[in-house]
């Protein structure tokens, strides 16, 4: 056997045996979800949430698709968001020089520095100020200002790995600085920019904390919300069958996701550099 061969083969087998816990847990959900606990016997019924509103043990779901494209409006509007904000940001901390740049830059690592939760408490208040609880905007707001740092200090990393030359021969061949910064560093920066966007989706998209402290109407919930509805005051899980099903419809968009996105994850590291 040759050495790349087995080199292939330990590469594989590792990744299956990283991937074995996480098929193993839709396994599990598929079977929790579809047999009867009781006889055994194949059933379909804990997925009527995705026919009609359900009822269960006092706690009402409403009709699931709404929810779906309030989760897949929320989860592009925080993309859209986040790298708008983050790519012109991190262009300004790698390639200008302006008076703050340094204070700046220690406020972004400084936001980073304490967890969410500990400024739950005044964020609540702040948005009651603002006339904001209760709607998506003030948790998209709250959402944004938590994970926007961190989606800025990994751009940065890529412009700073983009040659200065680059740019220069651009503007001296009559580029302005904006139009050196679409047409000459973006297309080398893609691979970050395709890295945020998927991190900043998977995180809308899993997100339940902030809608359920700040989000009271049920028509308004995100799919991570909705499934957190069948857990009570207690924690107690009230129907496995039915958050399995729901969880089962939940996962599998993910899975598929990272599928098609796999690659955009390998590229993170490699910085502007490998692409030049």
């Amino acid at each position: 056997m040759s050495t790349s061969i087995a080199k292939k083969l330990l590469v594989h087998t590792y990744m299956l045996l990283f991937t074995m816990p996480i098929i193993g847990m839709i396994i599990w959900y598929f079977l929790s979800a579809t047999l009867n606990g009781t006889t055994g016997q194949f059933t379909l019924e804990n997925f009527n949430f995705v026919k009609e509103p359900i009822e269960y043990a006092g706690v009402v779901l409403p009709a699931i698709w709404p929810i779906v494209l309030n989760t897949l409006v929320y989860s592009i509007l925080i993309v859209v968001i986040e790298v708008g904000i983050a790519v012109p940001t991190a262009y300004a901390f790698s390639r200008l020089d302006f008076t703050g740049k340094l204070a700046a830059m220690k406020f972004l690592f400084l936001m980073r520095s304490f967890p969410g939760i500990t400024l739950i408490i005044a964020t609540f208040f702040i948005l009651v100020q603002m006339n904001l609880v209760n709607t998506y905007l003030g948790v998209i707001l709250v959402a944004i200002t938590g994970s926007l740092p961190g989606r800025v200090y990994i751009m940065k990393g890529f412009f700073d790995e983009v040659p200065w030359d680059l740019e220069w021969a651009a503007m001296v061949d009559g580029c302005s600085r904006f139009r050196a910064l679409m047409k000459v560093l973006v297309p080398y920066v893609l691979p970050g920019i395709g890295a945020i966007s998927v991190f900043s989706f998977l995180g809308a998209y899993g997100e339940w904390f902030l809608f359920k402290l700040f989000i009271f109407d049920d028509n308004m919930l995100t799919l991570a919300g909705y499934l957190s509805r069948l857990v009570t005051k207690e924690n107690v899980i009230l129907n496995y069958g039915l958050i399995t099903a729901i969880g089962l419809f939940y996962t599998i968009p993910l899975v598929i996701f990272y599928i098609f996105t796999q690659k955009i994850f390998l590229k993170i590291n490699m910085g502007g550099a490998k692409q030049v």
